[in-house]
This record gives structure tokens, sequence and C-alpha cells, in this order.
């Protein structure tokens, strides 16, 4: 995995944006709770979710998760359900529980494949596959992201298809097959060169 370092000033701007995204979706969660609108309350949750996720507050994200996800279940909405299933997942994943993080990214497969969202389950077999991967499953972790790869190439996303060539290109790496991984990485790159990701551009040139 590559390394990308940044500096405080990054930092700080980050931050502050995060601070800014929080104050907004409270703001929001609120006027959506006086109005008794639970689909409202559902997204500002689940958004707070994510953001205290990025910070690395697991256990405050979890807990927002976990209102979003049940407020979805009330109201039965599936496409809710799967987000918060694939978020949970990710939360599990950066605990290193592995296993409840794969239970949840199934659940959020399962639900996507019946909705037939293909973005859905593009990012539950990508997020499946860096499973398999850290648990060393290597030829499972390449099955994953090949399904992942091969939807992202049907919708023509791009940002998806360059982060499935390189997470192809680690698998490879691993296994000892640098030429294969360099063809995996410089796609994965060409790619990345188009949008001008400058970010991803530092990632795969690493």
């Amino acid at each position: 995995m590559a390394i990308v370092y940044c500096n405080g000033w990054v930092d700080d701007r980050v931050r502050a944006a995060a601070d800014e995204a929080e104050q907004m979706h409270r703001r929001s969660l609120e006027i959506e709770e006086k109005r008794g609108r639970l689909d409202g309350m559902a997204r500002q949750y689940g958004n707070r979710g994510v953001i205290y996720r990025a910070r690395g507050a697991l256990d405050r994200a979890e807990q927002m998760l976990r209102k979003s996800l049940e407020i979805d279940e009330k109201l039965g909405r599936l496409e809710g359900i799967a987000n918060q299933y694939g978020n949970l997942g990710l939360i599990y994943r950066a605990r290193g529980d592995l296993d409840r993080a794969e239970q949840m990214h199934r659940k959020s497969l399962e639900i996507n494949e019946k909705l037939g969202s293909l973005e859905g389950m593009a990012g539950q077999y990508g997020n499946l596959g860096v499973i398999y991967q850290v648990r060393g499953d290597l030829d499972q972790a390449e099955q994953m992201l090949r399904k992942s790869l091969e939807i992202e190439e049907k919708l023509g996303r791009f940002e998806g298809m360059a982060n499935q060539y390189g997470n192809l290109g680690l698998i490879y790496r691993a296994r000892g097959d640098l030429a294969s991984a360099e063809q995996m990485l410089r796609k994965s790159l060409q790619i990345d060169e188009k949008p001008g990701r400058l970010q991803a551009i530092a990632n795969q040139n690493g």
C-alpha cells in the first residue's frame, strides 16, 4: 500500500472542512427531527457517521450509522440499509474485525443485488476483495476485485476502474509477479492521469 504524506496546512484545511460539514449535517438533522421526517433523519445520521469514520472516531461513527440503519429498517428503505451495512463494514475493517466486516459487506452486497444496483455491487465486491487481501487469501481477493472491475468498466466509472487496477497490482506484487503488478499499476496510472487525480497519481508512481 502506498503511503502519502501531507503537510499540516492540508491537514488543517481538511479538518476545517470536516468540522463545517458536520455542523451543516447537524443543523439539517435538527430540522428533519422537528419535521418528523424519518427518511431525512436517516440520511443525516448516515452522513455524520461517515464524517466520524473519516476522523477515526469509530465508536461515534458506529453509533450514528446504527441510528441511520434502524430508521431505514423501520421504513423498509433497502438502499439506505445497504449503504449503512457497507459503512459499518468499513468501521469493523478499520478495527481489524475482518469477520464482522465481511458479514456487513455481504449483507450490503445481497441487498444491492436485489436492487440491481451495479454501483453498490461494485463497491461491495471491492470491499470484500480488500478484506481477503488483508487475510492473505489472494485468489479470493483477485476474484472479488475482478468482479468489481468488470462492473466499473461497464459503468464507465474511471475512478473505480483505477482503484481496482491498483488493488490488483498489489495482489500481483504480493505473489511476486512483478511484471503483472507493473501492468496493473500502469493501467491505474493511465486512468488517473486523465482527470488529473494528483493523489492517486502519486500513489501509483510510488
